[in-house]
């Protein structure tokens, strides 16, 4: 059998592959999605637990305090590894005195990494994300047209698909735009 004289090509740009080259920026440690959902977690375990929990946390000292703070609880072993770590947080001067809701909230959004960045830096990511969150509109568009008619009282021309006043976005599906359900 003969030869062949031009061998095959090999694509460049196989179909199935992905880019090899990082995306810009600093790559992350932890996702903030991760972050922020878990702080909300704590938050709501912290809130129901808090009244027990309170004075043996801000009496404590050593890591083996904290635990024993927290082995009276029912979620001992959400917290178990974190002893030192929580420790550090309340020792921290930016930690608050006196609002029983503010204390929980610094808890939860400081331990929330896990110690993979800094109780700092947790407390950033869940506060920028939350940033995101109140960014989004409420409001909605009634009407699309050459002018909108949203929910905030504003009537009148669109800017990019949404609200001038508020920044709500014009929907696409037809129960959207015609208010009412196709079935």
């Amino acid at each position: 059998m003969a030869k062949r004289k031009k061998s095959t090509k090999r694509p460049q740009n196989a179909l199935d592959t992905f880019s090899k080259k990082r995306s810009r920026g600093r790559p992350y440690k932890i996702r903030a999605s991760e972050v922020i959902g878990r702080a909300y977690n704590y938050r709501l375990i912290l809130s129901q637990i808090w009244d027990r929990l309170e004075e043996p946390l801000l009496k404590a000292t050593t890591e083996e305090e904290v635990l024993q703070a927290f082995e009276q609880t029912s979620y001992k072993q959400e917290f178990v590894l974190m002893g030192s770590l929580i420790l550090a947080v309340l020792r921290e001067p930016d930690f608050p005195k006196k609002d029983r809701e503010a204390r929980i909230g610094f808890l939860a959004d400081s331990l929330a990494a896990r110690g993979v960045v800094t109780p700092r830096s947790s407390r950033d990511i869940c506060a920028k994300e939350r940033a995101k969150e109140r960014r989004k509109s409420a409001h909605k568009i009634l009407r699309h047209e050459f002018y909108i008619e949203c929910s905030c009282g504003y009537k009148g021309p669109a800017l990019d698909n949404s609200c001038r006043k508020c920044g709500a976005e014009i929907g696409f599906s037809l129960h959207e735009l015609t208010g009412r359900w196709l079935f």
